[in-house]
């Protein structure tokens, strides 16, 4: 097990090393000009670049492991407070609720998560993602050995965030307009394979025959969901918060029960096509050379998980009352791009009112009407829609990153072309 332990380090450091051996942190400002420095014997030697290497793989995994385990200990700390804050309020509700059971009493204390601030929060939340992470190195190395180095070849996010490889220095484009330009991507792509999929038969659809009518039904309620976005993408007026509105109003009765509970199928999201899975999963994940091999149980997977880590941040936000205004622009810009909202350009008040928005629709109104009608509310589809729905109101920004594929949304500039060719047939 200890050489197993040692192989994971030098991994580590290996990986670090070679993504971000020639990386600096990614910054909006304009970088400065840089003074090209005579070549030396030394830039040409071996053993010097040798002894470099293996220093900065050194220094790189001492400083990771002694973050992570800093983390760890604040991660305590904030638990700890956490821990307080339940036994005060569980002995209030012992006081004023005396028939409360002690099942119902777990109940309620841990869906609490008060007590802390929201940046001890987001810290709490990204410790528990690097544990997870470095629980899965440890069971690929244990389990596959020989498919570890590979699987941090293709997938560099496996690694916990102090071992994470730095940003591309390559000075093309931000942090931000690079995601901008993938999650535009991505919704070209999503849109294409979700026509494709109303209108074309799989491949292994086609050996069997027996589920011709059932796979005719899916293309057609996959048909009708594509019309259905563009009814609303094509709607006069419909932008914001008032275009998230209406997309749950269209979806109100999938996403209401009332006198039953909705099945573990409905919350895993086998309902939504595996087009928009996909394209969420490359919006939240990234772009990856295996996305599209993995199995579709797996995709959803990823997609539940970060719909869940998001739920858990609007209920903290709200349950707990943490004012917007408050958020620094960096948390801002985080919490509105785990959700999908905004790109480049936003201003901070355009983030505050998508986000406010975003909470209105996900948490307070539901609340609202469970507590009147007694309904269940299935939260992880109502978050995958708002996904979608700020995922392709960001792609039609004009300020948004990818420029090529925008001009499919200008049809002005078609238009008058057309009309200018049209006057110099005339002459």
């Amino acid at each position: 097990m200890m050489i197993r332990f040692l192989r994971i380090v030098a991994l580590l450091s290996l990986q670090c090393s070679m993504v971000g051996a020639s990386a600096s942190t990614v910054s909006t400002s304009t970088p400065a000009p840089t003074v090209a420095q005579p070549a030396t014997e030394s830039d040409g030697n071996v053993v010097t670049q040798l002894f470099g290497y293996v220093k900065d793989s050194v220094t790189r995994t001492v400083t990771g492991t002694q973050e992570m385990w800093s983390n760890h200990g604040r991660c305590k700390e904030i638990r700890a407070k956490q821990k307080d804050y339940r036994e005060k309020l569980k002995s209030q509700w012992e006081l004023q609720e005396k028939n409360l059971s002690p099942k119902e009493m777990k109940r309620r204390l841990a869906a609490v998560n008060g007590g802390i601030t929201y940046d001890e929060f987001v810290f709490l939340s990204k410790g528990k993602e690097d544990r997870g992470r470095l629980m899965n190195m440890v069971f690929l190395m244990w389990g596959a050995p020989k498919f570890f180095p590979y699987a941090l070849m293709f997938y560099p996010n496996l690694l916990p965030s102090p071992f994470a490889p730095l940003p591309d220095a390559s000075g093309m484009e931000t942090k931000l307009e690079k995601l901008s330009r993938q999650r535009s991507h991505a919704v070209i792509s999503t849109l294409l394979n979700l026509e494709n999929e109303a209108r074309s038969v799989p491949y292994l659809a086609k050996l069997n025959v027996f589920g011709k009518k059932k796979q005719e039904r899916r293309m057609i309620a996959v048909d009708n969901l594509g019309r259905s976005i563009a009814s609303v993408m094509g709607a006069a007026g419909v932008a914001g918060g008032a275009g998230a509105e209406l997309v749950l109003e269209k979806l109100e009765g999938l996403l209401y029960k009332k006198g039953e509970e909705f099945n573990r199928g409905d919350k895993r999201l086998v309902v939504v096509p595996g087009a928009i899975i996909v394209g969420l999963m490359n919006s939240i994940s990234g772009p990856g050379v295996l996305n599209g091999v993995m199995p579709n149980f797996m995709r959803r997977g990823t997609v539940v998980a970060h719909v869940q880590k998001i739920a858990e941040t609007d209920n903290f936000l709200v349950n707990e009352k943490v004012s917007l205004e408050g958020l620094s622009t960096s948390r801002l810009l985080e919490a509105c791009n785990d959700r999908m909202i905004g790109g480049t350009g936003r201003s901070d008040e355009e983030l505050r009112q998508d986000l406010s928005n975003w909470l209105d629709l996900a948490v307070v109104k539901p609340n609202q009407r469970i507590e009147t009608t007694g309904e269940e509310f299935n939260e992880n589809l109502a978050r995958t829609a708002l996904m979608g729905y700020y995922s392709l109101e960001a792609a039609r920004d004009p300020r948004n990153a990818s420029y090529l594929p925008r001009i499919l949304f200008q049809g002005q500039l078609l238009q008058g072309s057309t009309e200018g060719d049209g006057k110099q047939r005339k002459r």
